[in-house]
């Protein structure tokens, strides 16, 4: 059987909140059914904030409201507790159905993201379908300036005009945890780097998140400025471009150097990205 972080593996993870209806029956024969929330998606399964404690290996049925009396439905499995918060208890799930495309969001092949200067949960205009977008430098630089970019659509099957995708949930958190994996710079030879003052957030275990502004990008990291000093060789978390409120896709960086601006009262970062190894 597949576990979740198989399946994360094979796709970026969105932080992305919207309401799903969750049931399940106990070894006693009773039967469960509330609203839960996501704090994580993937193509494969995701993080799902729930009131009640759960056992690893149970199963749940999961329904998202789409219009009208329409619903879409899947099995999951609890692969793991990973977290508590104030709201409730956080699992890592596993969808049984992973081909059901119960999250409406487009996965890309991860292999493609070798050639992304940045990523964004974005969604058409027109049909509203979502999907995981890796920005060339171009497109970084329309969304820089106007805040969305022009692509071709899938599902229209024509050109249409891209917009970053808002949480279905309003109430802003902190992030989920996740799961540690096992972890590889990418490497940074000739890779172009592109001028963009862009939002970006850093997130680390057991801080507060901070918003950063970001100097340059490249394919295989990034330099940004911070209150905040990362120390060297420090792994960190981070989602750029950000906007506050919309769906947000963290990915692990390995902190290069740091270096102090006395007159800003600031920290100059460069960062490598780091992907999990390919023999997974």
């Amino acid at each position: 059987m597949s576990t979740l972080s198989d399946g994360l593996r094979q796709s970026d993870r969105v932080s992305f909140r919207m309401p799903v209806e969750a049931s399940w029956a106990t070894a006693a024969g009773a039967t469960f059914t509330q609203t839960a929330e996501t704090l994580l998606v993937s193509r494969n399964g995701g993080v799902l904030r729930v009131s009640e404690r759960l056992d690893a290996g149970q199963e749940l049925h999961l329904r998202r409201h789409l219009e009208g009396d329409h619903w879409k439905r899947a099995r999951a499995r609890v692969v793991a507790e990973i977290d508590q918060d104030p709201n409730g208890f956080l699992y890592a799930i596993h969808l049984l159905e992973p081909r059901a495309d119960f999250w409406d969001i487009d996965f890309p092949s991860p292999h493609k993201a070798e050639e992304a200067l940045a990523r964004l949960l974005m969604e058409c205009s027109f049909c509203q379908r979502r999907e995981v977008v890796y920005l060339n430098e171009l497109q970084l630089r329309s969304f820089e300036v106007r805040k969305c970019v022009a692509r071709l659509c899938r599902h229209c099957d024509s050109p249409s005009i891209w917009i970053e995708s808002l949480s279905e949930v309003a109430t802003p958190e902190n992030g989920a945890a996740r799961t540690p994996v096992e972890e590889r710079v990418v490497p940074r030879r000739n890779r172009t780097r592109v001028k963009a003052r862009v939002l970006a957030c850093i997130r680390r275990r057991g801080f507060a998140e901070e918003v950063v502004v970001c100097e340059d990008l490249s394919k295989g990291g990034l330099s940004f400025r911070s209150r905040n000093q990362y120390g060297e060789g420090s792994r960190v978390e981070v989602a750029v471009p950000f906007t506050p409120g919309s769906g947000t896709i963290f990915v692990p960086i390995r902190i290069v150097f740091s270096q102090a601006i006395p007159s800003a009262g600031l920290y100059r970062h460069g960062a490598a990205y780091i992907k999990p190894p390919l023999d997974v």
